[in-house]
């Protein structure tokens, strides 16, 4: 497949989200990343329904870093544009009843894991979902540094016959993806590199070039 990059929006008030949205409104798709500051330290906004006010809304993919997916999809479910939920398989909540959850209302479904969690975890789901989302930061901050060892969990993945999209998430720029796009990565979610930038489109450009 032609290789895609979204753009992350990780912030922790209502006006960040507005001023990052406001730079990432070509997109097509954005992912938010939902933290619930007991999964990860950081807390993300909590006045989401505000987010229908905005005009020119992009599609977007919830990444859920929460103890708790299934309460969280039930707080977001009426936010517009949502396309792809993607949970974390480290937690509290039942994988089956989660997927079951984001498939009730129609959205694509993804699962996300950490650096430490082993391959073989997700596995069973592999079937269920759109993509598995492969965390290359410890997740919730952003910026963080990027931890090359997970490419190995990465190629042993891409072996596998039938399998999902492969995805990855942190620390992700112009220096580091080219390693990812070897290993297999077909979809680069990328934050600060983006929304940090002066540019934001050149930037894309630039580090879309590395993986075109």
């Amino acid at each position: 497949m032609e290789k895609q990059i979204i753009p992350t929006i990780l912030v922790t008030t209502f006006d960040e989200f507005t001023e990052q949205i406001k730079k990432l409104k070509k997109f097509p798709l954005t992912q938010i990343d939902v933290m619930d500051g007991e999964f990860v330290d950081n807390k993300s906004f909590e006045e989401i329904e505000k987010i229908n006010q905005l005009d020119n809304l992009p599609n977007f993919e919830l990444h859920l870093m929460v103890k708790h997916p299934l309460t969280e999809i039930e707080k977001w479910s009426a936010i517009k544009n949502i396309r792809r939920v993607i949970f974390h398989i480290e937690s509290d909540d039942n994988p089956t009843a989660v997927l079951e959850k984001i498939n009730g209302h129609c959205w694509q479904a993804g699962i996300a894991i950490n650096p430490e969690t082993p391959l073989e975890t997700i596995e069973p789901y592999f079937n269920r979902v759109n993509e598995i989302l492969f965390l290359t930061v410890h997740p919730g901050h952003r910026g963080g540094s990027f931890i090359p060892e997970v490419k190995n969990k990465i190629e042993e993945f891409i072996k596998i016959k039938n399998r999902p999209l492969c995805a990855a998430d942190g620390g992700i720029n112009k220096n580091n993806i080219i390693e990812l796009k070897n290993c297999g990565v077909e979809i680069f979610c990328i934050g600060s590199a983006l929304t940090m930038s002066d540019n934001v489109e050149k930037t894309y450009q630039e580090i879309n070039n590395l993986i075109a």
